[in-house]
């Protein structure tokens, strides 16, 4: 049986921000390239700040949106896929793994073991394929149709949830035995998530009003939901799981920003 061992509630997160772990963090999130040595342990220290790095990536969507947008005149779904294209360009397809091993594995009928070997296996088949298409269109068809006025908001606040999704799954179930997921996950407990969310909460304000509250909201429960989801079918929280839950986090809070815009 796969060892794994149980998420210690009780004990306090190693919050320990650091110039090298925030460098880590964005390495690891972006392809931006940082040429130094730098430690699991310090990149763990730096989680907290690991949404606001969303936040950052969130501004340079929002750059490349416009660009598109109000520059070179594209059509909304030109403008949607190319921004979609960029995002997961830009932080390096990580996260797209995550849902396509994510999506092979719910696909397997069997115990938890069987399920999380058939994740862990480099091969991608039709659960994973069919994953990635579904997140793939239905992110293209909601960034396709945001308002042009709430469109750069919008890409910030987004990749913003996606990462307060990535870090709600890492507080919740039991940790992979394998992977740098359960030495990331280190960094985070429920009260340092609770934090990142009232701090999201007031920048999901200040971008998008009550559309943005909703969409912080949401991100959260679906971070909580695939961690709950990851624990029942596969027997704990992987660094797979994780990914997924930045790309789910993504297009659902971005789904709750078009619906709260529509009712207002």
């Amino acid at each position: 049986m796969t060892k794994t061992k149980k998420q210690n509630f009780s004990k306090h997160a190693k919050v320990s921000p650091s110039l090298n772990g925030i460098l880590g963090l964005i390495s690891f999130s972006t392809r931006i390239p940082i040429n130094r040595y730098i430690t699991i342990k310090e990149m763990a220290g730096s989680v907290i700040l690991w949404p606001y790095i969303g936040l950052g990536i969130g501004v340079i969507g929002a750059i490349v949106s416009f660009i598109l947008n109000n520059v070179l005149s594209f059509s909304n779904i030109l403008t949607a896929t190319l921004i979609y294209c960029f995002l997961i360009w830009f932080t390096g397809f990580n996260h797209v793994d995550g849902v396509m091993d994510m999506g092979d594995g719910l696909m397997v009928h069997g115990d938890p073991e069987k399920r999380l070997n058939v994740m862990r296996d480099s091969m991608v088949g039709t659960g994973g394929i069919a994953s990635f298409f579904i997140v793939a269109i239905t992110t293209i068809a909601a960034i396709a149709s945001v308002q042009s006025i709430y469109l750069i908001p919008a890409i910030i606040l987004m990749e913003l949830c996606a990462k307060l999704s990535m870090v709600t799954s890492m507080v919740f179930g039991t940790s992979d035995s394998k992977g740098i997921g359960k030495e990331i996950k280190k960094g985070m407990d429920y009260k340092v998530l609770v934090v990142n969310i009232i701090i999201s909460l007031i920048i999901g304000y200040l971008l998008l009003d009550a559309a943005g509250v909703l969409a912080v909201f949401v991100s959260v429960i679906c971070g909580l939901y695939l961690s709950y989801l990851a624990e029942k079918r596969f027997g704990c929280v992987t660094g797979d799981i994780l990914g997924a839950s930045n790309e789910y986090g993504r297009v659902v809070s971005l789904i709750f920003i078009i619906l709260n815009v529509m009712l207002l």
